[in-house]
């Protein structure tokens, strides 16, 4: 798409460059035209331009064609005062437009330096992409249709963070930070440390797990004993019995302590490491992991700082998507409020990147109304994938709600005007286009609404319109008709 962008600035350059060179160096009284399509001054398939009538020494009405009068509405003159591009062809009908036939014995919208009089341009198909958009072509054919248009309601608001994936890191016992593993701007995933505290609290549950391991143990090894010398007839059924009773008692205690740890953070792998028959020794360090994946953006701790629990250390947030909050004023809350679709589409915009959109979708609506105000705050999800929006920014909204109505439309860019008058390029036959007057009506988002001049089904050039008015319109910018 960059691509195509700046392959499209150039060409207009070139032909802005090409139409003033040719205006300022071109000999008065000589023609300079070309068009879109690439065609020559001359081709061998159509007549070379004639002189001029008093160059021959006959009235030019002597020589023209039999049956054809001055008033012949068929005929177009190519008079000195009148200009090419004046907009006398958005006056004529395309009847009148495919019957006129120029000084050069041929169809006005086929002659190469004649149809652009009649409001026509050529466009070599190479040019063309697909209706998908698919390809690397200058112009982009579209197919007018009605559509259901939406009703926007404006309004503005502050982005924030996905209040839903963020977290306030902090620790669960008291301590002190012994190893910082990330910074401002980390990105992490879950479950990676974060940072290390060292605690006494934790110090002594710790000690107290290991005793409750060891006489978890030594009750078990008692109890298989007492089993073993009661299946011999040495001992009685009722050693056997305290032996088991000691044994579920010590495995209680074992496991309310290790259930306090897990309290305070602590993994089943970092327990597994302090046990008897591991390497690992975890002595009162407290591993403080992330409960989620994101990006550290902010941190209050350093290496040697006391901190309690309930401080925030850091403050982790997963920026993907984030939340904007708005004001809806009391007046457009019916139209919200009924609005079919469900959930209600939204196009927020940003200061920082004019003329784009980011999508997002309202998933929340105020219960109370702000009695200062008059508003009511909504809440938009909005995809933040390629993290360009900040929390703290300020946006506007747009948001659409189903109308109901069906209107014909076309793209913005599709549209041009030419002395206050608007127009389109529309299909005309092969690869000819024919600019057409239209009427506009509402602007829709990216889209026109047009309540006159087109009909569903007729194709029309979407992106690369401008290149073919600056086509048309070549007249103005110093390329005319032979004298």
């Amino acid at each position: 798409m960059r691509t195509q962008r700046i392959r499209l600035a150039i060409l207009v350059a070139v032909v802005f460059i090409a139409f003033g060179a040719a205006w300022f160096f071109w000999p008065k009284g000589q023609d300079a035209r070309g068009s879109i399509s690439g065609d020559a001054a001359a081709r061998p398939d159509e007549p070379a331009h004639r002189t001029h009538a008093a160059e021959r020494g006959a009235p030019a009405a002597e020589k023209a064609p039999e049956g054809r009068g001055a008033h012949d509405h068929a005929h177009l003159d190519h008079e000195h005062g009148e200009e090419a591009g004046s907009g006398r062809d958005l006056d004529m009908s395309v009847e009148e437009i495919l019957a006129a036939r120029c000084e050069h014995e041929i169809p006005t919208h086929r002659c190469a330096m004649c149809r652009y009089e009649v409001g026509v341009v050529k466009v070599d198909p190479s040019l063309m992409r697909d209706a998908a958009g698919r390809g690397d072509g200058l112009f982009k054919p579209v197919s007018v249709a009605r559509g259901e248009v939406d009703t926007v309601l404006n309004a503005t608001g502050e982005i924030q963070l996905n209040g839903n994936a963020a977290a306030h890191i902090t620790p669960r016992v008291s301590g002190v930070i012994r190893s910082m593993q990330v910074d401002i701007g980390t990105k992490v995933s879950m479950d990676q440390v974060l940072f290390e505290i060292e605690s006494v609290e934790l110090g002594q549950a710790l000690s107290e797990y290991r005793k409750a391991l060891a006489l978890t143990e030594l009750s078990r090894k008692n109890l298989e004993r007492e089993k073993s010398l009661f299946a011999r007839k040495i001992s009685s059924e009722r050693d056997v019995i305290e032996a088991q009773m000691s044994h579920e008692q010590n495995q209680a205690e074992l496991e309310a302590v290790e259930q306090r740890l897990h309290v305070f953070g602590l993994k089943d792998r970092d327990l597994a490491s302090i046990r008897p028959d591991a390497n690992g020794i975890l002595v009162g360090r407290l591993p403080v992991r992330a409960p989620l994946g994101g990006t550290i953006i902010e941190k209050h701790g350093v290496v040697g700082e006391v901190v309690d629990p309930g401080r925030d250390v850091l403050l982790l947030a997963d920026l993907s998507t984030v939340w904007v909050w708005a004001h809806i004023y009391e007046k457009d809350m019916r139209l919200l409020l009924e609005n079919k679709r469900n959930p209600t589409p939204v196009k927020v915009s940003v200061h920082a990147f004019p003329g784009r959109a980011f999508g997002g979708v309202i998933d929340y609506i105020g219960d109370t109304m702000d009695e200062e105000t008059r508003t009511v705050r909504v809440r938009v999800t909005v995809d933040n994938d390629q993290g360009l929006l900040r929390p703290g920014m300020f946006c506007g909204i747009q948001i659409l709600v189903a109308s109901g109505r069906e209107v014909l439309a076309v793209p913005k860019v599709a549209l041009l005007s030419d002395e206050g008058r608007d127009f389109v390029f529309v299909h005309l036959a092969e690869d000819y286009y024919l600019r057409r007057e239209v009427k506009k009506g509402q602007e829709l988002d990216d889209n026109v609404e047009i309540v006159a001049g087109l009909a569903p089904g007729q194709t029309i050039v979407a992106d690369g319109a401008f290149l073919l008015k600056s086509d048309v319109l070549r007249s103005k910018m110093g390329a005319g008709c032979a004298d």
